[in-house]
């Protein structure tokens, strides 16, 4: 059957839209069916000494059988016969396994036969090593083996199809890095938050939407920041302004409602590689930085990080978490059930090991570590 010219270049568009969009690969599949006048047609990507199935996208075919291909039929004869065949090259199953044979095997009845599927048109898109990725166009006894012009557009597609499969990979494989990069961010103890260039929240990691939380000293409230009280709003506004204008930098601190410990809010623009950055990451938009710390928690650090860090024993990794908190030698022996002067030993080692000589340079060393939340290991008991 002829297809027009504004068909196929539809079908190419469909394609190519597919590389970042996966689900678009049924609609796909199906209009391929539909101009090669075939019943149904399959993308997929399968590993015949494994009799594993990676993937599979269809248009128009039956999942049950579906799922009867994957769980028992990988390996059948007409597989078998695709593996020594060409990549590119347009092969029809009755080449590799005539009808008459093909019906007998429990193959046909199980995945063909159900779909009244007599004959196949098959492609390998890829192969390496035991993979196979590969197009079929399933066709019925009715409908017959694939004829010349439904051949002709075949090939004319299929480098395109590869092509947008390529550049799905990559896109997969970018978009891992991103989801990546953003549990790294959730992970931090310090509130990360991106601006746009109207001062809308385009990102605000964990640690951030916590502070934001209804008793906490932020309001992520409509897409915007603001602090609990109104003099700290609008100074918080003042320097996001400011960073909109370009200011490289601008720092306040907003108190913790409750105890009124001061946290840290660093502002800072985002420019030049940091744009490209942010853009690669989703956020195009990205103008402001806000950094968020507080610089009293040391609650969440694990005792094993400070003890591999420094080569600290328990005991001393114990007083080193206190010390930098800013309790006194009697209140860190108290807390830790031991005598002052065993704390001053450890101490001694701590300063030591950690090339610190005070207790405020080891509060800096500790907050350092602490702005990576831990995953439940051993912390300063209270």
């Amino acid at each position: 059957m002829a297809i027009s010219d504004k068909r196929v270049d539809r079908l190419l568009d469909l394609i190519y839209d597919a590389a970042t969009e996966p689900g678009l690969w049924r609609p796909v599949l199906t209009e391929i069916a539909d101009c090669t006048g075939s019943q149904s047609a399959a993308l997929l990507r399968q590993s015949a000494p494994t009799g594993q199935l990676h993937f599979c996208y269809n248009g128009r075919m039956d999942e049950a059988c579906n799922r009867a291909y994957a769980a028992r039929h990988i390996r059948n004869p007409v597989a078998a016969g695709m593996r020594s065949r060409h990549v590119g090259r347009i092969i029809l199953s009755d080449e590799i396994v005539p009808l008459a044979s093909l019906r007998n095997t429990l193959f046909f009845n199980e995945v063909l036969r159900p779909q009244d599927i007599a004959h196949t048109a098959l492609v390998a898109l890829a192969a390496k090593d035991e993979f196979m990725t590969a197009l079929n166009l399933c066709r019925s006894a009715r409908q017959g083996p694939l004829d010349a012009d439904g051949r002709g557009l075949i090939e004319h597609i299929v480098p395109h199809i590869c092509r947008s499969i390529r550049l799905g990979l990559r896109v997969d494989g970018y978009s891992a890095l991103q989801r990546a990069e953003f549990r790294v961010l959730d992970r931090l103890s310090a509130g990360v938050i991106l601006l746009d260039g109207r001062a809308r929240i385009v990102y605000a990691n964990a640690a951030a939407s916590a502070l934001g939380s209804d008793d906490g000293p932020l309001r992520l409230r409509n897409a915007t920041v603001a602090a609990q009280s109104p003099s700290h709003s609008r100074r918080l506004g003042a320097l996001v302004r400011m960073a909109l204008l370009g200011a490289p930098e601008g720092s306040m601190s907003v108190p913790r409602p409750g105890d009124g410990a001061l946290l840290t809010i660093l502002v800072s623009s985002v420019r030049g590689r940091d744009i490209a950055r942010f853009a690669g990451l989703g956020m195009p938009d990205a103008a402001v930085l806000l950094f968020v710390v507080d610089p009293a928690d040391r609650a969440g650090i694990p005792l094993a990080r400070i003890m591999d860090a420094y080569g600290l024993t328990q005991a001393e990794a114990k007083v080193a978490l206190a010390a930098s908190s800013g309790l006194t030698i009697p209140e860190t022996a108290h807390r830790l059930n031991v005598s002052p002067n065993t704390v001053k030993t450890h101490l001694r080692k701590v300063f030591a090991k950690t090339g610190t000589g005070r207790q405020a340079e080891l509060a800096r060393l500790m907050a350092s570590i602490a702005l990576l939340h831990s995953n439940g290991s051993t912390q300063l008991p209270t």
